[in-house]
Formats: C-alpha cells, sequence, structure tokens
C-alpha cells in the first residue's frame, strides 16, 4: 500500500469491517474481461460464504476460473469543502483474494448459509430441504487480506 499511515494490520480491524460491511463485491475475469458482482456473504474463520443460484453467469465463470478478488467497505461518509478538490470520502475497507469452492457437503451448506444469516442479525434459522437444495452455496478460501482506513486510523 502506498500510504501506510492508512494500512489496518490488525486482524481485529479487519474482522471489524467484514462484520459491519453489508455487501461483498467479487471480482472475477469473463473471457479476458472484467466481471463484478455485489453479493451478501457470511464469515467464517479464514473463509467467506456466498449464496446464489445453481445458475447464471457468475456461476459460469467461477467454474471456468475460481480464482477471485473482494472487497468490502463500511463506515462511508463524503465530506464535501468549500473547493471541489477538496473533498473527500472517508471509509474502511478490506480487499483480499482467494479461491472459490463450490460446497457440495450438506452439513457445509448449512453452516454457510448460517452465517450468512447471522451477518444480517438472525440467529436462529431454520432450513428448509427444498430452499438448500436449491441454493448453490460458495466458499472462498481466503489467501490473503488487507484493511485501509481512511483518513488514516488515529
Amino acid at each position: 500500500m502506498r500510504r501506510e499511515e492508512k494500512l489496518l494490520g490488525e486482524i481485529a480491524d479487519i474482522n471489524d469491517i467484514l462484520k459491519k460491511g453489508e455487501v461483498i463485491r467479487i471480482a472475477m475475469v469473463d473471457k479476458g474481461e472484467p466481471y463484478l458482482v455485489p453479493m451478501s456473504f457470511g464469515v467464517r474463520e479464514g473463509v467467506i460464504y456466498l449464496h446464489c443460484a445453481k445458475e447464471g453467469r457468475k456461476i459460469d465463470v467461477l467454474r471456468a476460473h475460481s480464482r477471485v478478488s473482494f472487497e468490502v467497505s463500511c463506515d462511508t461518509k463524503l465530506v464535501k469543502e468549500n473547493q471541489s478538490c477538496g473533498w473527500t470520502y472517508h471509509f474502511r475497507s478490506v480487499i483480499g483474494t482467494g479461491d472459490v469452492v463450490f460446497v457440495k457437503d450438506k452439513a457445509e451448506k448449512l453452516e454457510g448459509l448460517q452465517a450468512i444469516m447471522e451477518k444480517y442479525g438472525s440467529d436462529e434459522n431454520v432450513f428448509p430441504d427444498k430452499a438448500v437444495d436449491a441454493t448453490m452455496v460458495l466458499r472462498i478460501d481466503i489467501d490473503e487480506m488487507t484493511g485501509k482506513s481512511s483518513p488514516a486510523k488515529k
């Protein structure tokens, strides 16, 4: 990172952003072109869970190339100044990379769905078999993550 003072190196800071962020953006490559999708997500130690339909462009791309990059941000605020060039944007973000795994094991699918539901505030969940069977659960095995805070964390 060019501006070291903005780096969030503590895992607690990174985990806090993953906890507070509402949307994850998943970047992929589709036939040599960038492809980005916003998704809901859940987090467990070292992995991120996603859910989606079993068909579509995203699934086709991930079957061809499982490598992804992701971004989550929170605490965003536009700060306006008198001069246009003085405007800035405050945020905290996490950017990382990993490999997507298509979760087939039912117990892990349920764990992934539970992680997603917990993230958005629902602790006691029942997942009907029909809904679980119709849902694709993806797991990102995280290779690396970095956090950034702008303005720099004091």
